[in-house]
């Protein structure tokens, strides 16, 4: 804090008042759980299922003959989830997935090494899930979290929810921790992979226009590795 001298030329300096001023307060930061995933990390987790046990909500082909090709969250509590036709992959089919109690709908991306990055959305729990709140009046809002990882990667999902619980674009998006960081403009949703440890803190932030005076809530979670698009965990 700035110590400013205000020179009043019609008083004369009679005294002097000492004030002692404590420590700064420590910035509490909320430490978050991954999300745990049944058999991942046993190489053998693949997004191309119709289910996999153990997993509440994770989005499922109702046809036996299809395969899960990419998903998404409809509103807070809905997946919607794209499958395709093995033997004809022209021929594709939509279905959703309700959510079951206590969870929420968070958007995540496989890892692009070894081919594309595929969207896909799963019904986390809400013990995994920290979430904030922007007031009517608040453009600009951040968050730090604690996070931590047995591999060294995290994927982590932030998706901001309107007052009706559907998905709310917002200027931006933003995150950082460590040496990285990134933005997203005019979504609702932003998924990415980075290099984590035990204890890294990470700080997420979105931005709304200035005249935006509506009520959001922000949802962050993150999974304890990645996925790469052929199905096979990292």
């Amino acid at each position: 804090m700035r110590s400013r001298l205000f020179l009043l030329s019609t008083l004369v300096l009679v005294g002097i008042t000492t004030v002692t001023i404590g420590a700064p307060v420590e910035e509490t930061i909320e430490a978050i759980k991954a999300v745990e995933i049944p058999q991942m990390g046993s190489g053998n987790l693949t997004l191309n299922r119709r289910f996999i046990s153990g997993v509440p909500g994770l989005p499922q082909c109702p046809n036996a003959d299809f395969l899960l090709l990419t998903s998404k969250c409809l509103d807070e509590k809905t997946i919607q989830e794209i499958c395709v036709f093995p033997a004809n992959p022209e021929v594709r089919s939509e279905s959703n997935t309700e959510c079951p109690d206590d969870t929420t709908c968070m958007d995540f991306l496989t890892d692009p090494i070894g081919g594309q990055e595929i969207p896909f959305a799963l019904c986390v729990d809400n013990g995994s899930i920290k979430e904030f709140r922007k007031d009517r009046k608040a453009s600009y809002l951040c968050k730090p979290y604690l996070i931590s990882v047995t591999n060294g990667i995290a994927t982590f999902s932030i998706i901001v929810y309107d007052a009706h619980s559907n998905p709310a674009k917002v200027y931006a998006i933003k995150f950082s921790s460590g040496n990285q960081s990134g933005t997203r403009y005019n979504t609702y949703n932003y998924s990415r992979i980075i290099d984590s440890k035990k204890g890294q803190k990470i700080e997420v932030c979105i931005e709304t226009e200035t005249n935006a005076e509506i009520e959001l809530a922000v949802m962050f979670s993150y999974l304890d590795g990645s996925y790469i698009s052929n199905g096979i965990n990292k």
